[in-house]
């Protein structure tokens, strides 16, 4: 992957209210006047993405902020938020994905709003950018000679993620998450009652609370078909007790013995065929650069 570094201005759109006070989360050491580099080695449907941790789950991310530019242009990306909680390589469960218009910038950091659509992350969870094309205009490193290699991630074409500095990078994405500086009420772990008592979602519905099916709720959230309105019961599996999460906020049957995921690459034999497969992608990744 190869970056143009250039130093620029930047300004920062602000992210606090009296109504509702938020909290940016970043880690990138960006600073208005600093060089940076934008990448411009990625290819149409890769990803270049940052994991975040925020003070507890149940937070509401309100927007992305990024710098992209290093060329002229207005191009679609897909912004994806996932669940991060395992700390892997690959990140969990989607939370939401979404295209985006975004006009190329060597001087300010852009922002996608995110508040219509009531994303709820969890304490770690990962924001990326997935390109529809390749090239420049891209998305940005901070240029400071450091990067934390925990939370800087790239997803090549053939769907497997890396860290960034696994592919010889340096420096911390310029993307950032602005979420509310307290968690959304915790829900009930079950449907139905009244709405005061057990057994209820203690959470207002959000965005388009009346609804005649699940595709008229925000992510997140089901439809109350008996209310006609918009709801959840849980935003992780620990709300269910033995039962899971889903992705409409619903407490369902199953688990699958603890909820984490085996890297086992059944054996030596096994384990070499994956490093092999791993240094031809690589490989790969470094010439297209």
């Amino acid at each position: 992957m190869r970056g143009a570094a250039i130093a620029i201005g930047a300004f920062i759109v602000l992210t606090a209210s009296a109504a509702h006070a938020q909290v940016t989360l970043q880690n990138d050491g960006f600073t208005d006047g600093a060089q940076v580099g934008f990448q411009a080695g990625f290819a149409a449907g890769e990803v270049g993405a940052s994991r975040f941790v925020a003070p507890e789950a149940g937070r509401r991310l309100n927007t992305v902020q990024l710098l992209y530019g290093g060329a002229a242009g207005t191009r679609t990306v897909t912004l994806r938020v996932w669940d991060d909680t395992a700390g892997t390589a690959a990140p969990g469960a989607e939370l939401f994905s979404g295209d985006f218009d975004v006009t190329a910038s060597n001087e300010a950091i852009q922002e996608f709003d995110l508040t219509a659509n009531n994303v709820i992350v969890t304490a770690q969870f990962r924001v990326g950018i997935e390109f529809q094309n390749g090239g420049l205009p891209s998305i940005a490193r901070d240029d400071d000679d450091t990067i934390t290699a925990s939370r800087n991630y790239i997803k090549i074409d053939s769907g497997m993620w890396f860290t960034s500095q696994a592919l010889g990078l340096t420096g911390d994405w310029i993307i950032r998450a602005v979420i509310e500086d307290a968690a959304s009420p915790v829900p009930d772990a079950a449907p139905g009652g009244d709405a005061s008592g057990p057994g209820t979602p203690d959470a207002a519905p959000g965005p388009g609370a009346d609804c005649d099916g699940n595709s008229d709720c925000p992510v997140g959230e089901y439809c109350d078909t008996a209310n006609g309105a918009c709801t959840f019961d849980c935003r992780e599996d620990s709300d269910c007790g033995d039962n899971t999460c889903n992705s409409l906020g619903q407490c369902v049957e199953g688990g699958g013995g603890g909820g984490g995921c085996s890297t086992d690459g059944g054996g030596s034999a096994g384990q070499a065929a994956v490093l092999l497969a791993l240094g031809v992608l690589v490989l790969g990744f470094r010439r297209r650069a």
